[in-house]
């Protein structure tokens, strides 16, 4: 009997475990076997076959959704050993997954067929490049694992899907990510690097950037909420296109855990995007990446909108030179007079080029209403605003300035056209509102004007609005976002055991809402006054009230509001965007600030930035917590956010009020993201005027 014989004990066909590996190891050890040439033996031996392969490291659980049959944990602790070993321990780890790669020697059909695809890709080697033949050595074995994966039946990826988001830690789902990535990248930039004619559409026919995009797409998938635990409302019954997930007390439902923007990939952002925009709208093309936009970045999707609104715009910028052009022939014709055939006049270009709407400060409402309502055909074109009766020519100030005073208007509470909730500071769709829906299709139009515009918005509306605008299935989080005392109250239902809900919670099918200090009540179901709530229907009754808070009990007022939105931003671009990116372009990004990135765009007018006024003001501004250091950045910009798109795209100016030290506060030109500061005397003088500035400023109007 051999060594290996020893290790591998009665059954040398049993599966690779994590102890054999441990026993080989301590077998070598012990003989001061330093190249492990046992263990090499050991390895080739148990994984050179795909049966050997497919069974390694088992777990012993069934195959289920939620369980890959492979002790993943095993299989880590396993690879964390073999890695620090010499190479031909990789060697021949690696030899065996390009064997088995090229000949499976079997169809790939059963969920049990899949184990070793979850072991190859915890292999580290994959993603080690210590020399270029190493690094090509590996890309090829990892592009014909994603060709594999990638070819696999329909079926199968939802299995490999699940297994990614119940097997994987946030971590390891990173570095999978980030490895899919990598291929992308490396494939992308040697393209990009070549001398076809045609570089910059290469990767449209490359199978392998293809496959791996797909691969990526099931980790998306897994991060997204499972659709099996969607209700069985139809669309009617939910009174709208959307659908509640809903929360069922110790169940695990899978949403959303990793930020959409650890997709991206940056390489992707350098490509001709408006011809893969192009080709992806036309079919022309085998692959493109907007077939899978949550590669492209926020940045770079907002490059394609606009370059798709240009080309609306243009359409309609032409459609209105031709009609002007044609009134001008015809009063030609009706006069005699040939000089109505002269070119366009100056206003009469601006009319074909700009969206101009002269409004009066003291009507804004309706005369914003009313001039945007005439005017749908010029919304994609760029934005010019007029305030009657004052001098000034809008070069962005009095635009965003109008943006504020008509959300701060449209948003009021004493408006009525929304609801807010005072623990969670979101606010919702009135049920009750007095207002007419055009209401409702002005606050959309004017959300997709500041997507347009890229002016940022401080609306407190909660990121249920942004899946409902794209059509994305609503989960009971979001009703716990904006409603938390409610959805703790559903939660406190579901969770109880008893039989005697009905004695206990004292409740019937009936929804209610505020109107006005009255509560109005709704049956959710037809007689649902009479019909009490009782342990067998419970969490339909939580169905049927969350869906009457989201869907139904604002249908009308909703469908206005996206009739205006999706004027403004309706077309295939925008079915490239995600929930949260919506949100971010309207409210601004919600990371951490960064106020040296924010001091190295700002500009300065009678101050520079090694002013002693300039240092203090930076030292503080960096010294706030970040609760303060947002009330700062409201205070200049009327957001506490920075654009989306980054804060290059933020103008941020400092502008020296001259004279010495004064007593007045700090003042500010929200419109223009700008500062006024007085030559302060001392940090703490200046750090005391910021906190009071921003004390009373708060309530205020724009200044």
């Amino acid at each position: 009997m051999t060594n290996l014989d020893l290790i591998l004990g009665t059954a040398p066909r049993e599966p690779l475990t994590l102890q054999q590996i441990l026993d080989g190891i301590q077998w070598c050890d012990a003989r001061r076997e330093s190249d492990y040439v046992f263990l090499e033996n050991l390895l080739k031996e148990k994984l050179r076959k795909f049966a050997g392969f497919n069974s390694a490291f088992g777990s012993g659980l069934p195959i289920t959704y939620e369980h890959c049959g492979v002790d993943l944990e095993a299989a880590r602790k396993a690879f964390s050993l073999l890695v620090t070993m010499p190479n031909a321990i990789a060697l021949a780890v690696m030899t065996s997954v390009e064997g088995i790669l090229k000949r499976p020697g079997k169809d790939i059909k059963e969920k049990e067929d899949l184990k070793f695809i979850m072991i190859m890709l915890e292999c580290p080697w994959l993603s080690r490049h210590k020399t270029p033949q190493e690094s090509e050595y590996h890309h090829n074995i990892t592009k014909r694992l994603f060709t594999i994966i990638s070819n696999l039946p329909s079926e199968l990826h939802k299995y490999l899907s699940s297994w990614f988001s119940h097997c994987l830690l946030e971590p390891i789902f990173y570095d999978r990510i980030n490895f899919v990535n990598k291929f992308i990248t490396q494939r992308l930039s040697n393209q990009q690097k070549s001398n076809d004619r045609n570089q910059h559409t290469i990767y449209q026919s490359d199978a392998r950037i293809q496959a791996a995009a797909r691969v990526m797409h099931l980790f998306f998938k897994a991060n997204q909420p499972n659709e099996k635990e969607l209700t069985e409302f139809s669309k009617q019954q939910a009174g709208d296109s959307f659908v509640i997930i809903p929360y069922v007390s110790g169940r695990d439902i899978r949403v959303q855990k990793i930020p959409i923007d650890k997709y991206y990939n940056v390489v992707v952002d350098f490509i001709e995007l408006a011809e893969d925009f192009k080709a992806w709208e036309s079919r022309s093309a085998m692959f493109t990446f907007c077939q899978y936009p949550f590669l492209i970045s926020m940045g770079a999707k907002m490059q394609i909108m606009a370059w798709d609104a240009k080309r609306q715009m243009e359409i309609t910028m032409q459609k209105t030179i031709d009609t002007l052009l044609r009134q001008k022939r015809r009063r030609a014709e009706e006069s005699g007079d040939a000089s109505y055939l002269s070119v366009l006049t100056q206003g009469e270009l601006q009319q074909a080029q700009l969206l101009i709407l002269r409004v009066n400060r003291n009507n804004l409402i309706e005369e914003s209403l009313t001039q945007l309502s005439k005017k749908e055909a010029d919304l994609k074109k760029s934005l010019r605003i007029e305030f009657i009766g004052e001098d000034g020519v809008d070069a962005g100030g009095l635009r965003k300035e109008w943006f504020l005073l008509l959300v701060r208007q449209l948003f009021d509470p004493q408006y009525g056209m929304f609801v807010y909730d005072d623990q969670s500071q979101y606010c919702w769709f009135n049920p009750a509102s007095f207002e007419s829906h055009d209401q409702f299709y002005l606050v959309g139009v004017v959300i997709g004007l500041a997507i347009y515009n890229s002016t940022i918005l401080d609306l407190p509306l909660p990121l249920a609005v942004y899946k409902k605008l794209l059509n994305k299935p609503i989960a009971m989080e979001d009703l716990a976002a904006f409603r938390p005392d409610l959805a703790k109250g559903f939660d406190q239902l579901l969770q109880y055991e008893g039989d005697d809900v009905e004695d206990v919670f004292c409740l019937t099918f009936v929804g209610a809402y505020e109107a006005y200090g009255e509560s109005i009540e709704v049956p959710l179901i037809p007689n649902g006054d009479n019909i009490p709530v009782t342990h067998l229907n419970k969490r339909q009754y939580v169905e049927r009230y969350a869906n009457f808070i989201m869907n139904s009990s604002i249908k009308d007022q909703f469908e206005s509001f996206r009739r205006g939105f999706y004027l403004v931003c309706g077309g295939h671009a925008l079915s490239l965007f995600w929930p949260q990116e919506i949100e971010s372009l309207v409210r601004g990004s919600a990371e951490p600030l960064d106020i040296d990135q924010l001091r190295s765009v700002t500009v300065y007018e009678g101050f520079n930035d090694n002013h002693e006024v300039i240092r203090n003001f930076w030292s503080i501004f960096k010294e706030f917590d970040d609760r303060n250091q947002r009330r700062l950045l409201q205070f200049i910009t009327a957001s506490d956010r920075y654009p989306a798109t980054g804060i290059a795209n933020l103008s941020f100016k400092i502008t020296c009020m001259g004279g010495q030290d004064s007593n007045r506060y700090p003042t500010t030109h929200t419109c223009f993201n700008q500062l006024c500061l007085y030559n302060y005397k001392g940090r703490d003088k200046l750090k005391n005027m910021l906190i009071r500035a921003m004390d009373e400023s708060e309530g205020f109007g724009v200044k």
